[in-house]
């Protein structure tokens, strides 16, 4: 069999509006959920906190049968950004093994709860094919990708578009047919989450926050700072079944998977809102690479600490009721990553060819904005 045949991923011209891409499953072990906690920092108290999820009513009804099946003894509730990378990674390989980048997100919504052990099976249908001149050796595809456990039970949906290469030496024409997503998902159709009641107010700890003490137009910054190495970087990949290729390329200085960008900028955040329960995504995108710390010391022999150091913070844009509850209020939130430039970041940026340097304020670029919505309980909920 030829070496090209292995390889399922298509070129942009090879995807045609209205197909549909199965892209197989994977499990969630424990091990998986817990480390993701442990790599990201993760301070969200559902799927961390074993007490705090069965307070609330999330009991796995499958308990009996993976404990027969999986030896799992109690399963946990799965962190919701473990969740959002499952779905992204297993679509990789279908939809953008030979990917640029990523552009955007849209219109994402978690659906039904997801315990260790659960199977999920990921899906897309192509909606849209955007080239944008003639000639072009590239274009974006546009996808919408559905996520759903063992029993054909939705977790995860979005719309994702992507930037794809044209197979070698193929050029292609100006075409434009993208669906129109909306610019907020309707809080009236998620999945909410179960009734907050009897809360610690310890559980708060030092940041945490309840709903009326969010105030709109004010930034919360991250609790800490980082930089993501090499190791975790490719776990999240792997762990996932990631095998998007840019990311493993000494060439584009192994650009960073940006769903570690994601998982690290809300770690920061975590302890600001640990009830949040995520709702959803209206739209989010990746604006500058990032790479694994260690790298960029080793290729470009770095004296600094902390090369390519993260940092989150979000601002509230809306603070929402919802007519049918009274325990929790919705906030709307710009979820913003940055990365500290150092002289080590700025060659890697030279060597790879990025054209964003002059978005580089204060030290720092932005690498990434995403406009969220979460449920965070109101003073009722608590003791």
């Amino acid at each position: 069999m030829e070496y090209e045949k292995l390889v399922s991923s298509k070129y942009v011209e090879e995807f045609v509006i209205g197909e549909e891409l199965h892209h197989g499953c994977v499990q969630i072990t424990p091990y998986r959920n817990k480390e993701y906690i442990k790599k990201f920092k993760k301070s969200f108290l559902y799927g961390l906190n074993s007490e705090y999820q069965n307070n609330l009513g999330y009991n796995d009804p499958e308990n009996s049968s993976k404990k027969q099946k999986f030896n799992i003894e109690y399963p946990g509730l799965v962190s919701q950004g473990y969740i959002f990378n499952v779905g992204f990674g297993l679509s990789v390989h279908d939809i953008s093994y030979n990917a640029i980048a990523n552009l955007s997100y849209k219109n994402l919504t978690y659906g039904e709860p997801v315990y260790e052990g659960d199977i999920l099976f990921g899906k897309s249908k192509v909606i849209g094919i955007e080239v944008k001149k003639d000639g072009a050796s590239n274009g974006s595809v546009q996808v919408k990708t559905t996520i759903t456990n063992q029993n054909d039970e939705m977790v995860l949906e979005y719309v994702r578009q992507v930037l794809l290469r044209t197979s070698p030496g193929t050029k292609i024409n100006i075409k434009s047919e993208l669906e129109a997503q909306p610019d907020t998902i309707d809080i009236n159709k998620v999945k909410l989450p179960r009734v907050f009641t009897n809360l610690s107010n310890q559980s708060l700890g030092e940041n945490g926050k309840k709903f009326e003490d969010l105030k709109v137009g004010e930034l919360y910054r991250g609790t800490f700072e980082k930089s993501i190495s090499l190791v975790d970087f490719s776990w999240l990949q792997i762990s996932t079944l990631n095998d998007a290729s840019v990311h493993h390329t000494p060439s584009s200085n192994f650009i960073g998977y940006g769903g570690a960008i994601k998982s690290t900028v809300e770690g920061s955040i975590s302890e600001h809102i640990p009830h949040a329960y995520f709702i959803g995504m209206n739209s989010g995108s990746h604006d500058a690479p990032t790479y694994p710390g260690d790298i960029v010391q080793n290729m470009f022999a770095s004296d600094d600490a902390d090369d390519e150091k993260i940092s989150g913070s979000f601002k509230i844009i809306e603070k929402l009721d919802h007519e049918s509850r009274e325990d929790f209020g919705i906030i709307k939130i710009e979820l913003i990553g940055e990365k500290t430039i150092t002289e080590a970041s700025m060659k890697a940026y030279e060597k790879s060819g990025f054209k964003g340097i002059g978005n580089i304020k204060d030290g720092k670029i932005r690498v990434l904005t995403m406009e969220m919505l979460l449920a965070v309980p109101k003073g009722v909920a608590f003791q």
